[in-house]
């Protein structure tokens, strides 16, 4: 895998995310058995601007000639994804949300935390 596959295939995992939490913010919290709040349904939507713009950046890296900045997208969406792992990790292991799908949501930010660490600090020649 090249790390413009891996772009690519994050593209696939953010995109409808983002666009749930954007136009589907009670629905998303409903996957966590949560209740929500007018503040929490504004937070969500936020939230899927931010992954939108991280899209954003999946695909343009995927596009670039550039490896520096391929090599500064992959940094910045191992950041996301790192925070995304261990967030999801603790509040999956504190019993607090009843998420029955938590096992494959810690899983697949721990692989693309994993991949986006690959390639920024093992195998950079391969950006």
């Amino acid at each position: 895998m090249k790390l413009r596959q891996l772009f690519i295939f994050n593209l696939f995992i953010a995109f409808p995310i983002a666009l749930m939490c954007i136009i589907f913010p009670v629905w998303t919290f409903g996957l966590y058995d949560l209740v929500p709040d007018t503040g929490s349904i504004w937070v969500t939507r936020l939230i899927g601007g931010s992954i939108l713009g991280y899209a954003s950046l999946m695909w343009f890296g995927s596009k670039t000639a550039s490896v520096k900045t391929r090599r500064a997208i992959a940094l910045a969406l191992f950041i996301q994804d790192s925070v995304g792992f261990v967030g999801s990790l603790v509040i999956q292991l504190s019993g607090e949300v009843n998420f029955l799908g938590w096992p494959l949501n810690v899983l697949t930010y721990g692989m693309l935390t994993f991949g986006y660490a690959f390639f920024y600090f093992i195998k950079p020649e391969m950006c």
